[in-house]
């Protein structure tokens, strides 16, 4: 019995130490995980400040792997990396990469628990980057988002997030003359322009075309029904106004 007992007393004994030094090993790696977080978050910046796009989106790439199993999907380090994927994806020019990047990225941000006020400027830059690339769907539901977010219900005003560039007359511009373009419209359950027509213009009929031209192609937040659903709905006004130094 005596030696049973002994036997017992050092397989515990192998047992704790093996627990103690398990442990240890899992402290270190934890620790070794944040610091290379840390490395890698500051050889993302290196590269970006140094214009090294490609560099800076397989480090970033390599970081977001590194911070979300050291710190997990919500941290600040993971949603930096993540970020920065975006970032350098669209300094490289691929904007169908950058697109789905910009998703993931939103996504992400989201789930993290970012409000929609945070999430907006991602949201309309992604918008921006779909509508020239003529990818519609993103857009849509892009818009459609920040729609209920802001919670686009009738009575509001819709707001635009995407414009495109409005050109000043050329003659205008040199004359240094500007002027309001008052503009009636519609929009469609996605957001686009309807039924647009001017109803005053100063000085008359001077910037109508340029206006029309520009702003049909704007999309805007969807208006919602009741039950948070895109509808079409008109009766809106907007002014677009020409001024010299800016459009």
């Amino acid at each position: 019995m005596p030696n049973f007992a002994l036997h017992n007393l050092r397989t515990s004994a192998r047992v704790f130490l093996a627990v103690v030094t398990l442990c240890a090993g899992v402290t270190a790696c934890g620790e070794d995980g944040k610091r290379e977080v840390r490395e890698l978050r500051t050889q993302v910046q290196q590269a970006y400040g140094t214009k090294n796009f490609k560099k800076g989106l397989e480090l970033s790439q390599k970081g977001l792997v590194a911070a979300r199993e050291a710190l997990g999907d919500k941290a600040p380090d993971t949603l930096y990396f993540v970020q920065a994927i975006s970032e350098n994806t669209l300094a490289t020019g691929n904007m169908r990469a950058a697109i789905a990047a910009m998703k993931q990225e939103i996504a992400m941000r989201a789930a993290a628990g970012q409000d929609e006020k945070k999430l907006q400027p991602r949201r309309t830059l992604l918008i921006k980057i779909a509508e020239e690339s003529d990818d519609k769907l993103t857009a849509v539901e892009q818009a459609l988002e920040v729609s209920r977010g802001i919670d686009m219900k009738r009575g509001k005003d819709p707001q635009p997030v995407y414009r495109t560039p409005t050109n000043y007359p050329v003659e205008m511009y040199r004359q240094k003359i500007e002027g309001d373009v008052d503009i009636a419209y519609g929009l469609d359950q996605n957001g686009a322009v309807t039924e647009a027509r001017v109803t005053t213009s100063t000085p008359a009929r001077v910037f109508d075309q340029a206006a029309l031209e520009s702003f049909k192609q704007w999309r805007f937040t969807p208006m919602l029904d009741s039950n948070g659903r895109p509808i079409s709905a008109s009766g809106f006004k907007f002014t677009l106004a020409f001024r010299l130094g800016r459009q």
